[in-house]
């Protein structure tokens, strides 16, 4: 399964920026519900659409490659 790590995303969001940007103002910021934000950051089989994806990328300003791992169902 592919998974999205939006905490790391937004840890580096911070790391860079100086800002620490809320899951809040991320849904904000990109129209996409607080549901949908809190799932894709914590449940662990969430499985995010690449357009949700693509869209939280680019408010932060990140590669989404950097943030997708790979995990296997074992």
């Amino acid at each position: 399964m592919l998974k999205f790590n939006l905490k790391q995303a937004l840890w580096d969001y911070q790391a860079r920026t100086g800002i620490k940007m809320s899951y809040e103002e991320l849904s904000g910021d990109t129209d996409i519900s607080i549901e949908t934000i809190k799932s894709i950051a914590t449940r662990q089989n969430y499985n995010a659409t690449f357009k949700v994806v693509s869209v939280i990328s680019k408010s932060l300003g990140i590669d989404p490659t950097d943030y997708i791992e790979w995990e296997t169902n074992e």
